[in-house]
């Protein structure tokens, strides 16, 4: 099999997702899932088992304050976490 052409991955990737588009570096991908756009910049997603009371609590919530339940859950958690978030920040500016 002295004529078998070696597989390219670069063409493949253009192949795929656009010639003009350009591959993520690994360094940026290999931690976590990266939210895209500057919204999203500064957030990451998890996923979590609710009760399903809190579940239905949540989203009551989020429709009573016109909200989406992104927001909804970040702010109840803001609230409930407020002793450790000011830790984090305190650490994170050197204090």
């Amino acid at each position: 099999m002295a004529g078998k052409a070696k597989f390219d991955q670069e063409a493949a990737f253009k192949s795929i997702v656009g010639a003009d588009r350009q591959p993520v570096p690994e360094q940026e991908t290999a931690g976590q899932p990266v939210a895209v756009g500057a919204k999203n910049k500064n957030r990451v997603q998890r996923s979590y088992f609710l009760d399903r009371d809190i579940d239905k609590a949540l989203k009551r919530m989020a429709l009573d304050e016109e909200k989406s339940l992104t927001e909804t859950i970040n702010e109840v958690l803001r609230k409930g976490l407020k002793k450790y978030l000011e830790i984090c920040t305190e650490i994170k500016e050197g204090i």
